[in-house]
């Protein structure tokens, strides 16, 4: 079943004293776009993340935010001891100039966050990085969720605004059949009021004749209905596909469009045209829809 572009997941999980949580959110995008945003000690894991990423989403805007801590490990701290030997010699400057002495420069020297910092460890991959992908997937599953549901939903408005074109498209084949007679009918009316009188004396019946087939040739719109019906039909054969289908629907939407467009043009009647002003704002209904999906 086809998938909406948008969606959420979650996940938190704590193994071996490790707690991992990921969130996962996407917004429709015609191409894809993966913005992973993790701790920098993560960063070699990054190839792997992909990698399972690319099983589940094909397109849109993701964003991806992973964070972690690890229960066993002590906090490491370092201090910058070259950057507070120079604090010390800058409070001592100020001692001298104000001719007082500071409280406690230790409590100052603690108070700044840019003297201690967290060293550098090395993850060990055989215990991270299970943990990190487990989390990863069950947020995906859950992201993957979402995405069907709204899908779904997707779908089933498609199936119904196609079947409304469906109908719409048989009134306009059945209302182009009647029109070279009623134009022929309308151009005979037009001839008698000019001569008012038998219009046979004055207007060659075989110019009447070619004028109308002139007419009904321009105004054939035959091979657009076909191709409408074949396009119709292929759409709604699309949504059944287990597969990403966005880029086959936004194409079938342009050939509808163009279809539409070129029936409206040929046909020359007030009826078709109120009908394919509906046709048209249906279709851009169904385009906002097509966009959003993946």
């Amino acid at each position: 079943m086809a998938k909406s572009m948008t969606g959420f997941g979650k996940a938190l999980i704590t193994e071996d004293d490790l707690t991992f949580s990921v969130e996962i959110k996407s917004v429709n995008q015609k191409n894809r776009d993966l913005r992973i945003h993790m701790p920098y000690t993560l960063n070699s894991f990054d190839a792997q993340i992909r990698k399972l990423l690319d099983t589940y989403i094909s397109r849109g805007y993701v964003d991806v935010n992973i964070n972690y801590e690890d229960l066993s490990s002590e906090p490491n701290l370092k201090l910058d001891l070259n950057n507070a030997i120079a604090y010390l010699n800058i409070y001592s400057e100020i001692e001298e100039l104000t001719g007082e002495k500071l409280t406690s420069k230790a409590v100052l020297l603690a108070r700044n966050n840019n003297l201690i910092t967290k060293a550098e460890q090395e993850l060990d991959e055989d215990r991270y990085l299970p943990i990190l992908l487990k989390t990863c997937e069950q947020a995906l599953q859950e992201f993957d969720a979402a995405r069907q549901a709204e899908g779904t939903h997707l779908i089933s408005d498609l199936k119904q605004r196609i079947e409304t074109m469906q109908s719409i498209v048989e009134k306009i084949a059945s209302r182009a059949e009647t029109v070279p007679e009623y134009h022929k009918m309308r151009l005979l009316e037009r001839l008698a009021n000019l001569v008012d009188e038998n219009l046979e004396e004055y207007y060659d019946g075989q110019r009447v004749a070619a004028e109308i087939a002139v007419f009904a040739d321009r105004a054939d719109v035959t091979e657009e209905i076909i191709r409408l019906k074949s396009h119709l039909k292929q759409f709604l054969g699309i949504l059944e596909l287990d597969e990403p289908i966005g880029k086959n629907l936004d194409f079938l939407v342009q050939e509808l469009l163009r279809e539409t467009n070129t029936i409206g043009s040929k046909a020359n009647d007030l009826e078709i045209t109120q009908m394919i002003v509906e046709m048209k704002s249906t279709i851009e209904k169904i385009r906002e829809q097509v966009q959003n999906i993946e």
